[in-house]
């Protein structure tokens, strides 16, 4: 009776070891490492006329397809790596006819900020 107690004991303990090696639990896959391959920065986009945010406005970084629309402070917020993007934001009054849309060049650094400013002309409509 000894000797199956003595077997677990061995048992649990190799498993243990096998558990606690240094390598990964699981190979890393697009899920887990998609984020963190990249060195990431924001753009903040800011559609205003003055000092009053303009919530609705819809805004897109073109090379990543990634669209949203502004918040009650007229602000769009996206996390992205670092690289060269085009922001557009749409439905932009600058005097005369409505433009279709803005688009912005931006450079976005590892752990930076870049801000896009955009002013909306509300006389204008």
């Amino acid at each position: 009776m000894r000797l199956p107690a003595l077997v677990c004991v061995v048992c649990f303990t190799l498993g243990t070891m096998a558990c606690n090696e240094s390598g990964p639990a699981a190979p890393p896959g697009p899920a887990t490492s998609r984020l963190s391959t990249f060195e990431t920065g924001t753009i903040t986009v800011y559609v205003h006329w003055g000092a009053q945010g303009l919530a609705g406005k819809r805004v897109e970084v073109l090379q990543l397809g990634r669209v949203k629309t502004t918040n009650e402070h007229g602000i769009a917020f996206f996390r992205v790596p670092a690289g060269a993007y085009t922001v557009r934001v749409y439905a932009i009054n600058h005097g005369g006819p409505e433009l279709l849309y803005v688009d912005t060049k931006v450079t976005v650094t590892a752990y930076q900020r870049t801000t896009v400013d955009i002013v909306d002309c509300l006389p204008c409509d």
